[in-house]
C-alpha cells in the first residue's frame, strides 16, 4: 500500500462530499460543483486504472449509486464523465465481483430513501453495509487489503468534509 493510492482515495472522498454539499446545501454557486466533480472523477478514474481491487470497489460504488439515483446533479454528471473518460482512455479489467459490491453500495444508499428504524440509523448514516462487505471480501482474500484501506480513507474524508461543510453552512 502506498501513498500513491491512499492520498487520491482520501481526496476523492472529500471532493465527492464537497461537490454534494455545494449543490445540496448551496455552499457556493452550483457551477463550482463542476470542477469538484471533474477532480474527483479524474482521481477515481486514476485509482480504478491503477489497481484492480480499486476498480472493483469504485466500479461497484458507481453502479450502486447509479442504481439508486444518487448521481443526480451537474457536478456528479461531470464526475461520472471524467471517470468514463479515464476508463475509455486507459481501460480497466472488471469481473462479476463488481455486482455484489454494487449491491452493497446500493444497500448503503437505502437509508436516504426509506425511513429506517432507529436501531438501523447508525448503519445507514455511516454506510456500514459496504464497509463490512468489503471487510468480508478482504478477509476471504477475494479483494486485496488496498480496497479496504482506500475505502476507509475515502469514507473518513467524506465524513470529515461533511462535518466541515455542515459548520460552514450554519455560519452562512
Amino acid at each position: 500500500m502506498s501513498l500513491f493510492i491512499l492520498i487520491p482515495g482520501f481526496l476523492s472522498g472529500s471532493l465527492i462530499k464537497l461537490t454534494d454539499d455545494i449543490e445540496d446545501k448551496n455552499l457556493l454557486h452550483k457551477l463550482y460543483a463542476i470542477p469538484g466533480g471533474i477532480a474527483y472523477g479524474l482521481l477515481m478514474g486514476f485509482l480504478m486504472i491503477s489497481d484492480t481491487d480499486l476498480a472493483l470497489l469504485f466500479g461497484g460504488i458507481i453502479l450502486g449509486n447509479l442504481l439508486m439515483g444518487k448521481i443526480d446533479s451537474m457536478g456528479h454528471y461531470f464526475g461520472l464523465g471524467a471517470i468514463l473518460v479515464m476508463l475509455f482512455l486507459y481501460g480497466i479489467k472488471l469481473s462479476l465481483l463488481v455486482l455484489p459490491v454494487a449491491a452493497l453500495a446500493a444497500l448503503d444508499e437505502m437509508g436516504d430513501l426509506i425511513h429506517a428504524p432507529k436501531f438501523l440509523e447508525f448503519i445507514f448514516e455511516y454506510r456500514l453495509t459496504l464497509k463490512v462487505g468489503i471487510l468480508v471480501f478482504t478477509a476471504l482474500n477475494i479483494l486485496g487489503l488496498n480496497a479496504l484501506i482506500v475505502l476507509l480513507a475515502f469514507d473518513a474524508a467524506y465524513i470529515l468534509t461533511g462535518r466541515i461543510t455542515r459548520r460552514v453552512a450554519h455560519e452562512v
